[in-house]
């Protein structure tokens, strides 16, 4: 996964890994990715109470644990002795909250595929950034981040780690262009659902990495395809590609 080129066709990531067949943000999940055919996945990190990055989408133990209560007020080990698959399906029982480190190790380890690594907490951008950028497969590797500030820390260490600006929903999308310039984002993750063409050839004209936020289905597909949209994020990669080959072998019939 090249996050610097653009045009190359629309790349298919997997949402907190593949997401519709394994437990969020897990290395089943991961693993599953990579067998869908994914060519990166997106991850979410947070920081625990006694400074150690985890991945992890809630700002809670919760939803996606057998744990109660905030992120941040648990310690490392607090969170690595909790289970992470059990809430999804009994045969997951005993995946674990991934420990940032052990994560780069894994993506490492997987030649070509690339992750898209989301900064949750503040004040975790330029640490994120810092590792990410150490590591070997940083070429390979860009940041998330709906906050301007963690992309401005992230860029303020690691200059040339593509960062992408996400949006939610009701964000001003007249506003986009002006946002990514302030804070040194190289693209952003544009809401599919909009109506965007005027956006993203803009972007395009700037070189700007284009995302098409979450999606599933084929009037998903179909449209990001039409916009030239750069990647998407699906809870199901390999039901995104079996959308994009329909779209193919419609347009070559």
């Amino acid at each position: 996964m090249d996050w610097r080129a653009r045009g190359v066709g629309l790349r298919v990531g997997g949402h907190r890994g593949s997401s519709a067949l394994a437990p969020e943000n897990t290395f089943a999940a991961f693993d599953q990715a990579v067998v869908d055919g994914a060519q990166y996945l997106e991850t979410d990190i947070r920081r625990t109470a006694d400074g150690h990055l985890v991945l992890i989408h809630d700002a809670t133990l919760d939803r996606t644990t057998d744990g109660h209560g905030a992120v941040a007020e648990a310690t490392l080990a607090d969170v690595m002795g909790l289970d992470a698959g059990a809430w999804f399906d009994g045969g997951f029982s005993g995946q674990r909250v991934p420990e940032f480190r052990a994560f780069m190790r894994w993506i490492e380890s997987r030649a070509s595929f690339g992750a898209a690594l989301e900064v949750k907490a503040s004040g975790t951008g330029a640490e994120v950034a810092e590792v990410a950028w150490a590591s070997p497969a940083r070429d390979r590797l860009a940041i998330y981040a709906f906050d301007a500030r963690e992309i401005q820390a992230a860029k303020a260490v690691a200059p040339e780690l593509p960062c992408v600006m996400l949006l939610y929903l009701e964000d001003d999308r007249d506003a986009v262009l002006d946002r990514i310039e302030a804070c040194g984002a190289d693209g952003a993750d544009v809401p599919w659902q909009w109506d965007a063409r005027s956006l993203l050839s803009q972007m395009r004209e700037r070189g700007l990495l284009m995302g098409g936020g979450s999606a599933s289905g084929d009037e998903a597909a179909e449209r990001l395809v039409d916009l030239g949209a750069d990647m998407i994020d699906t809870d199901g990669p390999a039901a995104m590609l079996r959308a994009l080959q329909r779209l193919a072998a419609d347009a070559g019939a």
